[in-house]
């Protein structure tokens, strides 16, 4: 006949709790109070999960001080809206918070705390609507006197009237410089697997990982922006489609390329071979 085999209570509660371990219990929504601000929700959700600020930036990995930010709604802290937002959804995604609500609410109440902000620099001492009819008064002496001034000119002669123009014109030439200048577009194409790091006037890291073979970013051109690499000869800088070489040397560092000096290279330098 065959004996049931005993059983050892102390391995069964190790295969119980070995079991716990692998499932693990879904974590409950964070309690939150529907009349708190959008950044206290932030942080008293996190402080629930028992989770620190610098544990929360390595997982999502998102610098602290930009979650720091967002919980306290400092605006002026935070990049881009662009990136503000993208900061946020990965941070409620991490809490367990509906993104969707928390976005639109911190939007919300941080367009209010800017409005906020405008009407104190106005004091009700300030009573621009009264200054309005004097300025309109002075304008219209100055308009006065230039009329008087002009029509003395007009008698004198006719050829320094005709040379107004003329001197005028290399004036407009400034705008259209302008216009041209805010087109311009930088595109970095990672040729290999490397690391690139972008940095704006202020010294904010708005990229900072590893790009692979073929990726393309676009900086924003504009003064006081910054490439850092660890091999200059991983990636290809274009400006409006056309070359503008490699970002440094092969197997060298980069370190603070101002993206504002980077200029489209000459037919003769693209067709010269490389050494």
């Amino acid at each position: 006949m065959l004996q049931p085999v005993p059983t050892d209570p102390t391995s069964d509660a190790e295969t119980l709790n070995t079991r716990s371990q692998r499932s693990p219990t879904p974590a409950s929504p964070p309690v939150l109070d529907a009349a708190w601000r959008a950044g206290r929700k932030l942080s008293e959700a996190r402080r629930q999960r028992g989770l620190s600020l610098d544990e929360v930036a390595d997982r999502i990995r998102v610098r602290r001080e930009f979650l720091e930010a967002l919980e306290e709604m400092n605006v002026k802290l935070l990049p881009g809206k662009a990136y503000a937002l993208a900061f946020l959804r990965s941070y409620a995604r991490e809490l367990g918070i509906d993104e969707k609500a928390i976005v639109d609410q911190f939007q919300r109440e941080s367009a209010l705390t800017r409005e906020d902000v405008q009407k104190q620099i106005r004091t009700p001492t300030s009573k621009p609507h009264r200054e309005r009819p004097w300025l309109a008064a002075a304008a219209l002496v100055v308009l006065a006197v230039g009329f008087v001034g002009w029509r003395a000119v007009s008698q004198d002669g006719g050829d320094q009237v005709a040379e107004a123009p003329t001197s005028a014109a290399p004036g407009r030439s400034t705008p259209v410089g302008a216009t041209a200048e805010e087109t311009r577009v930088v595109e970095i194409r990672a040729v290999a697997d490397a690391w690139l790091e972008a940095r704006g006037p202020d010294g904010t890291v708005f990229l900072s990982r590893e790009l692979r073979a073929g990726d393309v970013y676009r900086p924003d051109p504009s003064p006081g922006w910054t490439l850092h690499a660890r091999d200059g000869g991983a990636f290809e800088l274009y400006v409006n489609g056309v070359s503008a070489g490699p970002l440094g040397t092969v197997g060298m560092p980069v370190l603070g390329r101002a993206i504002d000096d980077v200029r489209p290279l000459t037919q003769a330098e693209i067709d010269r071979p490389r050494t």
